[in-house]
C-alpha cells in the first residue's frame, strides 16, 4: 500500500498499479491509498475494520480487471463460465461495490472497457463511455465509467493515429503486456480530475 498526502480529502484507488489515474490528486495534495495485490495488497482484504482504520474516503477510484468482461476476449466467455472464472471475476465487482457502500464517498468510479459487465451485473446501470483520444492521447480504447461522479469535458480531441494500439502493441498474455493495457491515460486522469476534485 502507498500513502502519500494528507491535505485535501482521502482518495482511495483499487488496482492502481501505475497510480496514473490518482496521480493528479496524488500531485494536488490529496492523501492517496493504492491498493494492488502487485503493491502487496489485496482489495478483497479490505473489511469494515480496514476502512475504520483509515477514516474518512472522500473519492474511490476502481479499475479493476477486465479480462473476463472485454469484449476482445469474447471467444474465451464460455470456457470461462463453465471453469468458474466469471464468477470469481464477479467476486471482485462486487467487493468494489460493497466497499462504495460503506464508505458512501461523495465521488466514486468503476472503469472497464466495452463488453459484458453491464450483462453479468445489470443493477451496476448503463456506464458513461469514453475514448482516449478525447484528451488527448491519440489512440482508440473505448471505455466504460460507471459510478457517482461529474462526466469530463473532452479537453483536447485529437486524431487518433494510433488506431487500437492495445492489440496491435500490447497484444499477448504476459502480466507486462496486461499491465501496460491497463494503464488509465493521463489525458483523461487529469480531466476527470478537473471536474471531480
Amino acid at each position: 500500500m502507498i500513502q502519500l498526502s494528507d491535505g485535501k480529502g482521502t482518495v482511495l484507488s483499487l488496482f492502481d498499479y501505475s497510480g496514473h489515474w490518482s496521480r493528479p490528486y496524488r500531485e494536488n495534495d490529496y492523501h492517496v491509498i493504492q491498493i494492488d495485490l502487485k503493491l502487496g495488497t489485496d482489495v478483497m482484504d479490505i473489511d469494515t475494520d480496514w476502512l475504520t482504520e483509515h477514516g474518512q474516503i472522500d473519492i474511490i477510484l476502481a479499475a479493476p480487471p477486465c479480462t473476463d468482461f472485454a469484449v476482445s476476449g469474447a471467444r474465451w466467455f464460455k470456457t470461462k463460465d463453465v471453469d468458474g472464472q466469471t464468477k470469481e471475476s464477479l467476486k471482485i465487482i462486487h467487493k468494489v461495490l460493497e466497499i462504495v457502500k460503506l464508505v458512501n464517498p461523495r465521488v466514486w468510479a468503476l472503469e472497464n472497457p466495452v463488453g459484458r459487465l453491464p450483462r453479468l451485473l445489470p443493477e451496476i446501470g448503463k456506464p458513461w463511455y469514453w475514448q482516449p483520444f478525447w484528451f488527448g492521447d491519440p489512440y482508440t480504447k473505448k471505455t466504460g465509467l460507471w459510478g457517482k461522479f461529474t462526466m469530463p469535458n473532452m479537453t483536447n480531441v485529437v486524431d487518433p493515429t494510433q488506431g487500437s494500439k492495445m492489440w496491435s502493441k500490447y497484444g499477448g498474455k504476459s502480466e507486462r503486456t496486461k499491465e501496460l493495457r491497463s494503464i488509465t491515460p493521463l489525458g483523461f486522469a487529469y480531466a476527470f480530475y478537473e471536474v471531480n476534485k
